[in-house]
């Protein structure tokens, strides 16, 4: 994905190796940009060169859609936040503002330092984060649950992606508003799709849990073992869950209620090796199953398959799924694994 710095990160690099210093006051009227008239951020960038932490370029243009450098963010971090720094000119004009963030603990020491390539995304996912609270790492499940950074899509973070100097303003207003106490709102399926990427389960964005056992490997006699990949919850009653389009709805039961149930996805692996062939074979709807469910389900794409016969060396991964009262996962919810009681998310 790192391959995605187009000919628009390549302009920035130029503008800023030949000394154009885009957010200098003096550059240009904002009245006077000729790219942004209609643009979906028009209103948010006049008003953000208002509040002077961001100018446009000496040949009348802003840039809107051009990728933003790690140097301009970290410059219009500070300048928005108030940060007091003394300017220098030339090549390496945003130095005095990476060490003023440095200062403020705001850039960790890992932070990557050729400052006039493009953001990342979970590069400004630190930055933003630490902006607001600097006892925090900045991952994409803190800013995701904070509000700061949304999705690019339902189920894409696009973390080694860029961002545009329009949507770095949109991220530095969140930043503000955060600073100043008010409660952004959070693109839940952002949050739900950081924390499965970071934990391997959304239990906590969904229900509020700690998901336990994601990663554990269990034997099943000799030469077979079950491994939990994910642990994924599901809202039936939303229809833009991403993870509801996994279901295979012929078989999800019509009578239930779909605000008072959720669905409960496991994802595992079944490896058969050498020593396990012809020791048996496993139901995963029978042997991996949760406990005080209101229906199992199928799966229009990756299924378990239903019937793994140790007929020879394999590995089979996929899902099950089951659904079971909203009410009654308050506390955490258990798998039956393989005839043991297993917590599978708990307070």
């Amino acid at each position: 994905m790192k391959k995605r710095f187009s000919i628009l990160g390549i302009t920035v690099l130029c503008a800023v190796s030949i000394g154009l210093n885009v957010m200098d006051s003096s550059a240009q009227s904002p009245s006077r940009f000729n790219d942004i008239l209609q643009h979906w951020a028009e209103s948010s960038i006049l008003a953000a060169v208002q509040k002077k932490y961001v100018d446009g370029y000496e040949d009348g243009t802003f840039k809107p859609d051009t990728p933003i450098s790690r140097a301009e963010f970290i410059k219009m971090v500070a300048l928005a936040t108030g940060e007091k720094v003394n300017k220098v000119n030339g090549d390496g004009w945003f130095q005095p503002y990476v060490d003023r963030l440095k200062e403020q603990g705001i850039i960790p020491d890992e932070f990557p330092e050729r400052y006039n390539e493009p953001l990342q995304r979970y590069e400004m996912s630190i930055l933003s984060v630490r902006s607001v609270d600097k006892t925090l790492k900045g991952s994409m499940v803190d800013s995701t649950r904070m509000g700061l950074i949304h999705g690019v899509s339902r189920t894409d973070l696009d973390v080694y992606g860029t961002s545009s100097r329009a949507q770095a303003i949109t991220v530095i207003e969140r930043i503000l508003a955060a600073k100043n106490g008010e409660k952004l709102q959070v693109d839940k399926y952002a949050a739900s799709a950081a924390e499965i990427a970071e934990t391997g389960s959304n239990v906590g964005t969904m229900l509020g849990l700690k998901a336990r056992e994601v990663g554990t490997e269990w034997p099943y006699g000799t030469g077979v073992t079950v491994k939990l990949n994910q642990l994924i919850i599901a809202d039936p009653s939303d229809p833009d869950d991403p993870y509801m389009n996994l279901i295979k709805m012929s078989t999800f039961d019509n009578e239930l209620d779909k605000t008072e149930n959720v669905v409960v996805l496991a994802n595992f692996t079944v490896k058969v090796e050498v020593a396990g062939v012809n020791n048996g074979e496993l139901h995963p709807y029978q042997l991996l199953t949760l406990l005080d469910q209101t229906d199992q389900m199928l799966l229009a794409e990756q299924q378990l398959k239903r019937w793994i016969r140790f007929d020879e060396p394999q590995i089979q991964t996929g899902f099950v799924a089951f659904s079971r009262l909203r009410s009654s996962t308050i506390n955490g919810f258990t798998f039956d694994i393989l005839g043991k009681k297993v917590p599978m998310a708990t307070m």
